[in-house]
């Protein structure tokens, strides 16, 4: 049975491939849906929502997030480039998701980043949190009411046991400046793999219902419809 990281196309030799930027573009449009019902189901949580389902995203003004009061130990760079970042924010940020557990709030951001750069994912994670320091707030705003933040979800592909190793060592960096166990890395392919053995029926109806989409679509395309 195929594994998501050889469905999903992330060859290091072959960043030109059209092949793997076509399902990593396709792909971007719908794995949120999935992450979002994996949570839920894992995790006996709840994913925000408006009555119609669309998801309810949280907003987190920069104004009321500070780095002040935290020990960046050796990691110098990484508090310099947070402060000046929001520093030069002009309102807020909008993360995609807020999901709640036994009363308390957990903020979810979700990236399909398909190529990593050279120096590897830590350095890639860590350059995104600097550049948004979400995971310094300690509150946002759903619906006009205020609520405190117990952590923070951030879901992230991976595609090796070293890309893995990288990945733990950057959730560790930023813990160890926010709080231990506040920032919890999900691994998309690590979704996606017990996904495909486990054959959930909710699985199953999401991945129908956007390959129905698309042979529409290319029937289209081809003038057969």
């Amino acid at each position: 049975m195929a594994r998501a990281r050889d469905i999903i196309s992330r060859q290091y030799d072959k960043p030109e491939s059209k092949h793997g930027a076509t399902r990593s573009t396709l792909f971007g449009k719908f794995y949120e849906r999935i992450l979002a019902r994996w949570l839920e189901e894992k995790r006996l949580c709840t994913l925000r929502r408006w009555p119609d389902k669309r998801v309810n995203k949280p907003t987190i003004y920069w104004k009321e997030v500070s780095a002040e009061g935290l020990d960046f130990g050796e990691h110098e760079k990484l508090r310099v480039g947070m402060v000046f970042s929001l520093n030069s924010k002009v309102s807020h940020c909008t993360p995609d998701g807020v999901f709640e557990k036994d009363g308390q709030y957990y903020i979810w951001e979700a990236k399909n980043w398909p190529l990593y750069p050279e120096k590897g994912p830590k350095d890639q994670i860590l350059n995104y949190m600097k550049l948004n320091p979400w995971v310094l707030a300690n509150s946002f705003e759903l619906q006009g009411a205020q609520y405190n933040i117990s952590g923070f979800w951030f879901s992230y592909w991976s595609n090796s046991e070293r890309d893995r190793d990288e990945i733990r060592e950057a959730q560790r960096v930023i813990n160890s400046i926010i709080g231990n166990g506040r920032l919890d890395i999900i691994l998309t392919d690590e979704v996606l793999d017990d996904c495909i053995v486990s054959r959930y029926p909710w699985y199953t109806e999401i991945i129908e219902q956007e390959k129905a989409d698309v042979e529409q679509f290319f029937r289209q395309l081809l003038g057969r419809v």
